[in-house]
């Protein structure tokens, strides 16, 4: 990703699975990451973003629209937003609750922290364009208060957006100019990009109310008020709140959402905003040429020395020295 830019599009074959997991159980939580060439390093991970994953994925305990054997996924999510258009080929993804088949013309949209998993037919695995960026920062940083603003409150209530055939159609399109600009980048795409993917957004929103006014897919929330706070820290993590407002956002004394959240996620707030903000730095360390302490300052940390005393407490290492060694 460009510096400043936070975004980023490319094509590529939905692979089978390179791991597969068994069926998932409390305490069984794994990072996966490429070591070389044909291999992967697995490793036990217990940190609270991916607890609060598995608390997520935990939710369902059947798909919907599924009539294939599930029991092997390898779920992740993303701190970035992620759209994906479908060229050819044919799979699944499963998300929220439900099983998407997805085929060429399909559109699927996941919001960030959403977490996912897919199978690829074997025979025929789709080759897609995906599109991926920091909708935070890049709402924030290249869109109008008021367009920045539209798409916030629709966001707000978007997890995961699929769409096929003709209600696919002019979103396709709006996508294909998108990548051609990301890939050209003549005078003035960066704009382009913006107008393209609001354009987008207010397609997808249009079809989306349409879609799912007949049926909306909604998982079974013991406590709608922490799952609502949940939702606020995902959107607004970056900005550096704390636990004080996120109680008052969703009326709870502060001292009993804290208990509340740890007993119901495993997590303190603290832990889990710390995890998140970590996690996100990691990526656009990777992903683009910002400094340190703009990532630190992009991320929510307060301070450039917070940023590493959580980041050393976290990885036994300074940040550099961690994706040097990735």
């Amino acid at each position: 990703m460009e510096k400043g830019f936070y975004f980023f599009a490319e094509t590529a074959m939905m692979k089978m699975p390179l791991i597969e997991t068994g069926k998932i159980e409390e305490g069984r939580i794994f990072t996966i990451k490429l070591a070389e060439r044909g291999k992967l390093e697995i490793t036990q991970n217990q940190d609270s973003a991916s607890k609060m994953m598995l608390k997520e994925i935990m939710k369902y305990k059947i798909y919907q629209d599924c009539d294939r054997e599930i029991d092997r996924l390898f779920y992740h999510s993303h701190n970035g937003f992620e759209i994906s258009m479908i060229l050819s080929g044919e799979g699944w993804y499963f998300a929220e609750g439900r099983a998407i088949k997805v085929q060429a013309g399909s559109v699927i949209v996941f919001n960030s922290l959403v977490p996912h998993a897919w199978k690829a037919n074997s025979d025929n695995p789709p080759i897609q364009k995906t599109f991926t960026f920091y909708h935070r920062l890049f709402l924030e940083s290249e869109l109008a208060q008021r367009e920045s603003q539209l798409i916030k409150d629709y966001l707000q209530l978007l997890t995961v957006l699929d769409l096929h055939g003709e209600e696919a159609r002019q979103s396709c399109k709006l996508l294909e100019m998108m990548y051609q600009e990301f890939e050209n980048k003549q005078s003035g795409y960066r704009e382009s990009i913006k107008h393209l993917l609001l354009s987008f957004f207010i397609c997808s929103m249009r079809v989306s109310m349409k879609k799912y006014k007949k049926e909306t897919v909604r998982k079974n929330v013991p406590n709608v008020q922490l799952e609502t706070a949940v939702q606020y820290i995902k959107t607004h993590f970056h900005l550096n709140i704390t636990l004080e407002d996120v109680s008052k956002e969703v009326y709870m004394h502060p001292n009993y959402f804290s208990a509340s959240f740890k007993k119901q996620y495993g997590a303190s707030f603290v832990e889990y905003t710390n995890a998140l903000k970590i996690a996100m730095a990691i990526e656009l360390m990777e992903s683009t040429d910002l400094s340190i302490q703009e990532v630190a300052s992009q991320c929510g940390f307060s301070s450039l020395s917070n940023f590493y005393r959580v980041f050393k407490g976290r990885y036994g290492s300074s940040p550099a020295k961690y994706i040097k060694q990735r």
